[in-house]
């Protein structure tokens, strides 16, 4: 006869077995795009890639410049996430924006920085006739790692995410201050099911 002790040894090894083959066949986060900024792709010249982060940093406070990267891809919508930072910040730009195949867009903001000058997209219909897309600006987000959900975010500000991809990510930066340097940075970004 079977004891109990053995009967309950025999389940907890079940139990730890199916864990261990179900950690394995679903992931817990599935990268779909990561961005290391090795290769960047930029319109500004004081916008540089070094040690996996895109960076904005005048060369002395006196200066003041811009620059913003961008990069095409077609992915669903899922999750994003990146880290910024900025120090000495005084009359800054520093935002994350995401543009989906329906025209529409998002910004996100970091908390005290200025919005961006963009108010939307005009794009050309199936007709030919040319349209206005307004952009959705989310400020206030904390200067730390940050994780949102675009289909959440897109079905809250912009109706029904059905069969919308994602065509770019861009990142704005920008130091208007003459008295301060604004060394503004991004990395770590990532979309992922």
């Amino acid at each position: 006869m079977i004891s109990r002790k053995t009967i309950m040894f025999g389940f907890i090894v079940l139990g730890l077995a199916g864990l261990i083959i179900y950690s394995q066949i679903v992931p817990d986060k599935k990268n779909v795009y990561k961005e290391d900024f090795k290769n960047c792709n930029f319109e500004g010249e004081f916008l540089r890639c070094k040690n996996g982060a895109l960076h904005l940093e005048t060369t002395n406070s006196s200066q003041t410049g811009e620059g913003i990267w961008s990069k095409n891809m077609s992915l669903s919508p899922g999750k994003i996430s990146w880290n910024w930072n900025g120090q000495d910040l005084n009359k800054f730009s520093l935002w994350l924006k995401v543009t989906f195949s329906d025209h529409k867009s998002i910004y996100y903001v970091a908390a005290g920085s200025m919005n961006p000058q963009s108010e939307g997209e005009y794009y050309r219909d199936q007709e030919n006739r040319r349209r206005f897309s307004p952009s959705i600006i989310i400020s206030g987000i904390p200067m730390s790692s940050v994780e949102r959900n675009l289909a959440e975010d897109y079905e809250k500000y912009c109706g029904p995410a059905e069969n919308i991809k994602i065509e770019k990510v861009s990142a704005g930066f920008g130091d208007n201050s003459t008295q301060h340097q604004n060394i503004l940075s991004i990395s770590d970004l990532k979309i992922y099911g």
